[in-house]
């Protein structure tokens, strides 16, 4: 069994019959259910009997104008509010998913960021060393950037 989906725009006559002034108001969805599946299948032009189907519910106040239609062969899936209010809450608190340790273009977070250490090497000697986070000794995590491994690194793509 399957559902039809069938997504509209609602107007509202603002004036008589014989001079209509018509305003959008809004979406209205029409649903059938239930519907065998074969008979969704094969028809020729589906949105033609939409189109139709909708048509047929306008009169002199209101009218429906045909914009999509869904066909729906599995069912909806529900989310409870609670899971809603969580998500929303933790969004608000940059919590879980939200949370902000990631630093954008930098692969980790902002304590890996502050313990990064960028030095150049002019002849065989450290000549700038630069640490976010002041220390004393380089370790062996610490990061070099230089010319020399520019290079070495360009041409291991070769």
């Amino acid at each position: 069994m399957a559902t039809l989906r069938i997504t509209t725009q609602y107007y509202e006559n603002y004036s008589d019959s014989q001079t209509p002034h018509w305003k959008p108001k809004g979406g209205q969805t029409f649903i059938i259910k239930d519907i065998e599946g074969d008979m969704i299948m094969y028809c020729d032009n589906l949105t033609e009997v939409c189109t139709n189907l909708i048509s047929a519910k306008t009169n002199d106040h209101v009218k429906y104008e045909y914009r999509d239609h869904e066909v729906d062969f599995i069912g909806d899936e529900e989310i409870s509010v609670a899971e809603l209010t969580k998500e929303i809450r933790d969004q608000f608190n940059k919590e879980g998913n939200y949370a902000t340790n990631d630093i954008p273009g930098f692969e980790g977070t902002l304590e890996k960021l502050n313990a990064l250490t960028i030095f150049s090497q002019s002849d065989e000697s450290l000549i700038t060393r630069h640490k976010t986070k002041l220390s004393s000794e380089f370790s062996e995590n610490d990061i070099m950037c230089s010319a020399d491994l520019d290079n070495e690194w360009a041409n291991e793509s070769e």
